[in-house]
């Protein structure tokens, strides 16, 4: 009953009428060299992980990799490189195990259930490696809006709520009315087209073996 429920929230996809897209001018486009799964970078990641989080599909639990963090680094970072370099993914980094989560309200009401899934540790190293650098990119092109507080370091939900308050306050302090209007897009990210996500980074200037191959192998057959 919850795997069909799940199911039913993600978007499929029309892929025949994928949007146009048109590519923007930068003084910086995106290159697949300034990734770097090195060692050292490998390292840092593995000792931060939560040694309390749930391992994926493929068995092997954070706490494990953290702390055989000096010989796993070695291998690990050469497995990324060569994920990268190959544009593809293990099949088990494709594969997560699908755990409901009660929120609140009736326990045999299917709709007080997400889903959390648990994928390869691994994967999840490597791709916040790629995260880091697409950030950077990002910023430095200044292509998020200053208005976004999620998913931007330093920001967040409290910093998105003072700000607000500011000029909420500011406003009636020159005499103006003011009316919030609060929306809420019910279950944003579990309906988040993929193919037109890709299409949309191509007009941020990301292109090369990044997006041309390994984030299109990690979005195939989900």
């Amino acid at each position: 009953m919850l795997s069909s429920y799940f199911k039913e929230v993600y978007t499929v996809e029309d892929v025949t009428t994928l949007p146009v897209v048109t590519e923007k001018d930068f003084d910086l486009d995106w290159k697949d060299s300034d990734l770097n799964f090195d060692e050292t970078t490998a390292t840092k990641k593995l000792q931060k992980l939560n040694a309390d989080k749930s391992p994926g599909s493929d068995g092997i639990h954070p706490l494990l990799l953290k702390e055989c963090a000096g010989v796993l680094a070695e291998p690990m970072s050469l497995l990324f490189q060569q994920s990268f370099d190959m544009g593809m993914l293990p099949d088990d980094w494709k594969t997560a195990n699908i755990v409901p989560i009660f929120k609140k309200g009736d326990h045999t009401n299917r709709t007080n259930y997400r889903p959390v899934s648990l994928m390869s540790v691994p994967c999840k190293i490597m791709e916040s490696i790629i995260k880091e650098k697409l950030m950077k990119f990002l910023e430095s092109n200044e292509l998020l809006c200053k208005e976004q507080h999620r998913f931007w370091s330093g920001k967040s939900c409290l910093t998105n709520l003072l700000e607000a308050l500011e000029n909420w306050t500011q406003a009636l302090d020159e005499g103006y009315g003011l009316d919030v209007v609060y929306l809420d897009y019910h279950k944003a990210f579990d309906s988040v087209p993929h193919r037109s996500l890709i299409e949309k980074l191509k007009t941020f200037g990301i292109k090369g073996k990044l997006l041309r191959c390994w984030i299109t192998s990690l979005h195939q057959e989900q």
